[in-house]
C-alpha cells in the first residue's frame, strides 16, 4: 500500500497531462480557443480517479502476475465508463439521443487510450535505457575500485 500511495501523485499528474493534451488538440480542431476554469477542476477530478485506477491496474499493489493486455483491460473498461458518466454529468456530451455521439465518444476514447499507451511505452523504454546505462556505469566503477 505504501508503494501505491508513493506512486499515485505521478500517475495523477500523467493522467492530467494526457487529458489536457487531448482536450487541447480536440478543442483546437473544433475551433475552441479557451479552456473554462471549471473544466480544469473537472479534469483534475477525472485525473485523480484515472490516476488511482491506473496505479491499481498497472502497479504491483493488487495485480502482481498478470499480462499487460489484461492490465490495459482492467484500466480501460472502468475508466471509459467513468469518463462517459463525467461527460454526461459535466455536459461534455449533450446529444444522448444520437448514436453518432456514442460512436464519436468511443472512437475518441480509444484513440486517446492507444496514444497514451504508446506514449507511456516510449517513456518506459527511455527510462529503461537510462537505468541500464547508469547500472553499467556503477558496475564499471566498482570493477575499477577492486
Amino acid at each position: 500500500m505504501k508503494e501505491f500511495i508513493k506512486k499515485l501523485p505521478m500517475q495523477i499528474s500523467n493522467t492530467f497531462f494526457c487529458i489536457i493534451i487531448f482536450f487541447s488538440v480536440i478543442s483546437k480542431l473544433k475551433g475552441v480557443e479557451e479552456i473554462p476554469v471549471e473544466r480544469l477542476f473537472q479534469f483534475i477530478m477525472l485525473s485523480v480517479i484515472g490516476g488511482a485506477l491506473m496505479e491499481l491496474s498497472f502497479g504491483e499493489c493488487i495485480f502482481k502476475n498478470i499480462s499487460d493486455a489484461k492490465r490495459v483491460c482492467i484500466f480501460i473498461v472502468p475508466f471509459a465508463v467513468i469518463t462517459f458518466v463525467c461527460a454526461v454529468i459535466f455536459q461534455w456530451i449533450t446529444r444522448l439521443d444520437a448514436i453518432s455521439t456514442y460512436i464519436k465518444f468511443i472512437g475518441i476514447f480509444l484513440f486517446c487510450g492507444v496514444l497514451s499507451v504508446i506514449l507511456f511505452e516510449i517513456e518506459h523504454r527511455i527510462r529503461g535505457r537510462e537505468y541500464t546505462r547508469k547500472l553499467r556505469e556503477y558496475q564499471q566503477r566498482s570493477n575499477k575500485n577492486e
